[in-house]
């Protein structure tokens, strides 16, 4: 009976020294990680405020490859939300909420998941360098245990898997941020807007990088198409596009387009009906600016073939219908795109399309630069009378949202 009641004491003994303990030990736990990247404030900030590219950058995948994500919400900001399931007991299930956000300052996230404590959240602050060149984003974690003492204990490894994945996945943000364009477009109004696919007729171009070469092949492209179009009984029925295909080191390859106020026409006497390309053939539109125009002859002396030649009404190796000898006619885009305002000197355009590109990223919107998906721009003022510093035009990059 003695030894039954040592033993009881003992027990006692030791769940006081517990209690003891525990109420000393802290009522609520902090951990925080840092890291310094060189990408525009603003994007690193637009990246943080929404959970769409979360799934990639997050450090639960790492730990269970089959972890399931859900988005609601609004796309960012306050109430964008995004919930995990996972088979792996460290992680469970769970879901983050962004509760507040501070532009290019600060973004606060609560955390409901299976870990000890209340009041959970995540803090990402970001502070600008005094020359703007980088940003230091500092991640903390943040939990109350109050007066129950498990979770005090528990709070004793919150150096453990808290700390890791928050470590983990700040690292994850930075590699992923270093992908991006480095544009900042914090100053420059981009959107989503819903784009019409119609039809339109095109040349293309390609020539030396200098704005003189583009505006000369573009007036002639455009004196071309203005001739079919008024001999086939047509109306132009939009703005003059361009539309990117590739700019490179030294030449700039692209479309000039012309929208036209009907898919059907007759033009020569032979009946025509512009549709939109197969996209199976947008790897047409690869190429590279600075290759040589010629190819390569045969190791056997043989004379190379030219290229193919189409007849009016022939579908090209792009999938558009032929009209003339470089006159071609498809359907332009339709769907989901950025666009942004922009007035002044064209030769901007290459950095406005690269600002798109990088709010692209950050917004998580997919994008392909290919076929239908090429960036283009609508010249909305007239070049005739419009100085060339003051242009108005509208640049756009066709995007997909999920």
């Amino acid at each position: 009976m003695i030894r039954v009641l040592e033993v009881l004491v003992s027990i006692l003994i030791v769940f006081l020294l517990a209690v003891i303990i525990g109420v000393f030990l802290p009522d609520s736990g902090h951990v925080e990680r840092s890291v310094e990247v060189s990408n525009p404030v603003r994007q690193v900030y637009d990246s943080v405020n929404t959970f769409r590219r979360f799934p990639e950058w997050s450090a639960l995948r790492a730990n269970d490859p089959q972890v399931k994500f859900d988005l609601s919400g609004p796309e960012s900001g306050v109430g964008a939300r995004v919930g995990w399931t996972s088979a792996d007991p460290k992680l469970g299930n769970g879901t983050l909420t962004i509760a507040s956000s501070e532009p290019d300052s600060e973004v606060k996230m609560a955390v409901e998941n299976e870990w000890s404590g209340t009041d959970k959240t995540y803090t990402v602050t970001l502070t600008p360098s005094a020359n703007g060149r980088t940003v230091t984003i500092k991640w903390a974690y943040d939990v109350k245990y109050g007066w129950n003492l498990l979770w005090r204990y528990a709070g004793l490894y919150i150096h453990g898997l808290p700390d890791r994945l928050v470590q983990d996945s700040l690292g994850n943000l930075s590699n992923t941020l270093a992908t991006f364009p480095n544009a900042d477009y914090r100053d420059q109004a981009i959107s989503v807007v819903d784009v019409t696919a119609r039809p339109v007729l095109l040349i293309r171009a390609k020539v030396p990088r200098s704005l003189d070469e583009i505006a000369i092949a573009t007036d002639e492209a455009v004196a071309k198409i203005d001739a079919v179009i008024q001999k086939a009984g047509l109306q132009k029925a939009g703005p003059l596009t361009t539309i990117t295909t590739s700019w490179g080191n030294e030449n700039y390859v692209f479309d000039v387009a012309v929208p036209v106020s009907g898919d059907t026409f007759t033009l020569d006497g032979k009946e025509f009906k512009i549709a939109a390309a197969p996209e199976p053939n947008a790897e047409a539109e690869v190429e590279d600016a600075d290759a040589a125009d010629a190819a390569p002859v045969p190791e056997d002396g043989a004379v190379p073939e030219g290229p193919k030649v189409y007849l009016p009404g022939d579908i090209d190796e792009r999938g558009y219908l032929v009209i003339t000898d470089t006159i071609r006619g498809t359907l332009s885009y339709g769907g989901k795109a950025l666009v942004t305002d922009y007035t002044g000197n064209p030769a901007a355009l290459p950095l406005l399309r690269l600002m798109e590109r990088a709010y692209a990223e950050t917004h998580g919107y997919a994008y392909s630069e290919m076929g239908t998906g090429r960036p283009y721009d609508e010249l909305i003022s007239d070049p005739a009378v419009t100085p060339q510093d003051e242009q108005v035009l509208k640049v756009y990059l066709p995007v997909t949202i999920d």
